[in-house]
C-alpha cells in the first residue's frame, strides 16, 4: 500500500513544484513590459496619416518595419532610434525619414517623456 501512494505523492508535488513556478514568473513578466505608447491621431486618410506620440520613460516600438514611409520629428525628448546603421540619439528638432520596409526600433532610454510627430505617406 505505501508504494502505490508514492506516485501519488510525487504527482502532487510536482504540480505544486509547477504552480509555484508559474506564479513566481508571472509578476517578474508583469514588471518587465515596457510603458504603452501614447498615439494621438489627427490625420488618416487615403495619403497620409499624421499622429502624436509619446513614449514613457522605458517604453519602445520594438522592432518592426512599415511598410510606408515615414518622417519622424522630435519635440520633447531624447529619442533612441535603432536600425542597421546604428543607434542614433535624436532630440528636440531633429528629423528623420524612413523609407518603406526598413526595419527600425524607436525608444525612449531617458527619464523624461519623448513626444514626437510621425507622418506616414500612404500609397
Amino acid at each position: 500500500m505505501r508504494g502505490r501512494s508514492r506516485p501519488g505523492r510525487l504527482r502532487i508535488l510536482v504540480a505544486a513544484a509547477a504552480t509555484v513556478a508559474r506564479l513566481a514568473a508571472a509578476p517578474a513578466a508583469a514588471q518587465d513590459a515596457p510603458p504603452p505608447i501614447e498615439e494621438q491621431v489627427v490625420v488618416d486618410n487615403d495619403t497620409v496619416r499624421v499622429a502624436l506620440l509619446t513614449f514613457a520613460p522605458g517604453s519602445a516600438s520594438g522592432e518592426h518595419v512599415g511598410l510606408d514611409p515615414e518622417l519622424g520629428i522630435v519635440l520633447e525628448g531624447e529619442l533612441t532610434l535603432v536600425t542597421a546603421a546604428g543607434r542614433e540619439q535624436l532630440g528636440p528638432g531633429a528629423v528623420r525619414w524612413l523609407p518603406a520596409l526598413v526595419p527600425h526600433d524607436a525608444r525612449n532610454e531617458g527619464r523624461t517623456p519623448v513626444r514626437l510627430w510621425v507622418i506616414l505617406v500612404k500609397r
